[in-house]
């Protein structure tokens, strides 16, 4: 049979991306891949993309490495695609609990490979499931997140425990009184994180020496960016939101009783709502023709932390949503971004960001960074009870911090304070967001 050589090249990723760095190597040469398997993950921009082969056949030699950057138009893989193999073998059984039976199809008698995209076999391979034991429910049997997600639950039911018995060296809960006595041990040292590098030494001691990742990097230059062109202003508020919670907390939706409805939706519809009467938020500035950009549109930027960085994905046209929505929305972005299931355009578009910082922690006053082509960035802070005067009155309310930094070259103090008064309003009386 006559060899047939393919050079595979790093495509396209998306619009404006011409750069990204080979974060992981699925294939080695000598191997044999389908169409479709993945050749390894590329890391543009601040998303992670799983390139998939293009072809089947037998792979003659992988030209990048892990960490190395690559550009569109490079060489990535050669492939003799003369050598196809017939199909992918399934993948070898696992020592886990089968699925349960009412949502596992038979294994698929020939060997084919289900059709699903590659960002749905990574999926499956990170829940180390085998696609070919995965009922598929969309077009043709191809198999969706939907069903990998299923799958994985059902197994994970499947393959509970009891709990463990109770030591004897415990109190009981319902006499608080010893069961047996409380051994007490000297206090351990804290084991050290382990951090991956290169390990060297400086003047002082030992030091490990990693590499930015092409995510970090970018972080790093649009950070140093913005900070040095932007002149930020940070205004500090408060937000009483007792009433809003004791109303989110009580309402069930009949139509979607699943639907989570996030505190955070809350403060997406009030600044999209604030911004109807104060477009000035939404808007960017262009200084190589002196012009002010209003957008008609409203797309809010929202951080993520994940284990490669803040990410912020952005919620397109949020102003034409209501509560419900965009909690929807928000729950599939951060599922989408934490498991690295969402492209570069994602990200891009954004009009406005908000950074949900007292998710992470107890951070209740900060100052955002104003992302390049945004004039403002809203830091929602960790709500706590605090004593606050109502009528005269000290009495414990549910207090929401709220920072909220301004390019200075455009919003004033004139123009940010009724805007950011606007939010509040709506916050501390949320029968306004029915108006």
């Amino acid at each position: 049979m006559t060899s047939t050589m393919y050079q595979f090249k790093l495509p396209d990723l998306a619009e404006g991306v011409h750069e990204g760095q080979v974060i992981r190597v699925h294939v080695q040469a000598g191997q044999s891949v389908c169409e479709d398997d993945p050749l390894m993950e590329v890391e543009t921009d601040k998303a992670a993309v799983e390139i998939p082969s293009p072809v089947s056949g037998r792979v003659v030699e992988v030209h990048v490495s892990e960490s190395e950057l690559v550009h569109v138009g490079d060489v990535m893989v050669t492939f003799d695609s003369s050598s196809a193999p017939a199909a992918s073998a399934p993948a070898p059984a696992t020592t886990t609990t089968p699925i349960a039976a009412t949502n596992t199809p038979p294994a698929d008698p020939s060997g084919k490979r289900r059709p699903a995209s590659p960002s749905v076999r990574r999926l499956a391979r990170e829940r180390g499931l085998d696609l070919t034991q995965v009922r598929g429910s969309g077009p043709g049997g191809r198999v969706t997140r939907a069903d990998v997600e299923q799958a994985a639950t059902a197994r994970m039911t499947d393959s509970q425990v009891p709990p463990p018995a109770v030591s004897p060296d415990v109190l009981s809960s319902e006499t608080s009184t010893p069961i047996a006595a409380v051994r007490i041990t000297p206090p351990q040292s804290t084991p050290t994180t382990a951090i991956e590098g290169v390990a060297d030494s400086d003047q002082y001691g030992s030091i490990v020496r990693q590499g930015l990742s092409q995510a970090r990097r970018t972080i790093a230059r649009v950070m140093q960016t913005s900070w040095q062109t932007i002149p930020h202003v940070t205004d500090s508020n408060d937000a009483d939101i007792t009433e809003l919670e004791a109303m989110r907390g009580s309402f069930v939706d009949s139509d979607y009783p699943d639907r989570r409805i996030t505190t955070l939706a809350f403060v997406i519809r009030a600044v999209c709502r604030a911004m109807q009467k104060h477009p000035i938020l939404n808007a960017t500035l262009d200084l190589e023709r002196d012009e002010v950009i209003f957008r008609e549109y409203v797309n809010i930027a929202v951080g993520v932390e994940t284990p490669r960085g803040l990410v912020a994905p952005v919620i397109h046209n949020a102003h034409l949503m209501g509560i419900g929505k965009i909690s929807d929305h928000l729950a599939v972005m951060a599922h989408n971004t934490r498991s690295g299931a969402f492209g570069v355009e994602d990200t891009r578009g954004a009009t406005y960001t908000i950074s949900n910082a007292g998710a992470m922690g107890r951070t209740r006053y900060s100052t955002p960074i104003i992302m390049p082509g945004t004039v403002a960035c809203l830091a929602v802070g960790r709500a706590r009870k605090m004593p606050w005067v109502v009528d005269d009155e000290i009495v414990p309310r549910l207090i929401m911090p709220l920072s909220h930094s301004m390019d200075h070259r455009l919003v004033d103090g004139g123009r940010e304070i009724p805007f950011i008064g606007h939010v509040i309003d709506d916050l501390e009386h949320p029968m306004r967001f029915a108006l």
